[in-house]
């Protein structure tokens, strides 16, 4: 298990204040994980009701205006391209990217780890994160440690704790919470989510993909501005992820492929 004892230098703002960015950012975690995750039918009434593009728009507002340039053509893409479709088409838009010859991966440790020993220490690191703080790798979903809807699920899970414990005046606990958000950006999500997003802009053929990846670099910089670290960035690799996605059209072709 990692010791959480990075000390961070984050400016002390009111508790009303310090309670709603960190609900804000864990909104935007949550938001990021379920766009990567596999499409189900509830997050496809989230879009089509309008209400995940409501809530995006809400969460960014209260962290300011910096993210802006990245939510607005999400939420298009959302409502313009995303809420006509059909769950199946959906499906075969996610698998035409993430599923079928793996155009563009989505783990970890795929970018960062250079080789398997590397790999099995990364992968432990991230067990260990998870093990601190009481958060569990699905049984059904079946999902591994380092795919990057469960690592931004987890960083949503640390925002929303340290939003209780600012609620409840639990000072220790909220920056508990805190110094292992940074440490876990700088040493994990922070050093691989631009090479997945350019890997994702170069693959994806949907403006919604592009857009999602593009946001998810956005607010992870935000995130370690705001948290006061610089993950060592690792580069795109060479070979996997340049062979271009075959043009989408609406379907069911690839309905059970995942």
């Amino acid at each position: 298990m990692p010791e959480v004892t990075k000390e961070i230098e984050v400016k002390e703002v009111p508790r009303e204040e310090r309670a709603g960015k960190a609900l804000a950012r864990s909104y935007l975690y949550s938001f990021l994980s379920r766009g990567f995750a596999y499409p189900t039918e509830d997050g496809l009434r989230e879009i089509k009701t309008g209400a995940a593009s409501r809530e995006l728009r809400n969460a960014s507002t209260c962290l300011g205006e910096g993210l802006s340039q990245s939510v607005e053509p999400l939420c298009e893409a959302l409502e313009k391209e995303i809420a006509p479709l059909e769950l199946r088409d959906l499906e075969g838009g996610y698998n035409r990217i993430f599923s079928m010859g793996l155009l563009c991966p989505h783990h970890e440790t795929f970018y960062a780890s250079a080789h398997v020993f590397m790999k099995s220490q990364d992968m432990a690191d991230i067990r260990g994160f998870y093990g601190a703080f009481g958060f569990r790798l699905s049984e059904k979903e079946k999902e591994l440690a380092d795919f990057i809807g469960t690592e931004l699920e987890f960083m949503h899970v640390l925002c929303f704790k340290e939003y209780h414990a600012t609620e409840r005046g639990e000072k220790e606990k909220a920056d508990l919470c805190r110094e292992a958000q940074a440490k876990f950006l700088e040493g994990h999500l922070g050093t691989w989510v631009h090479a997945f997003s350019k890997a994702l802009s170069a693959s994806a053929h949907m403006d919604y993909f592009i857009t999602l990846g593009r946001l998810l670099a956005e607010f992870v910089d935000f995130d370690c501005q705001y948290l006061g670290v610089t993950p060592k960035r690792v580069s795109v690799p060479e070979e996997g992820w340049k062979q271009e996605a075959e043009p989408f059209t609406c379907g069911g072709d690839l309905k059970d492929a995942r």
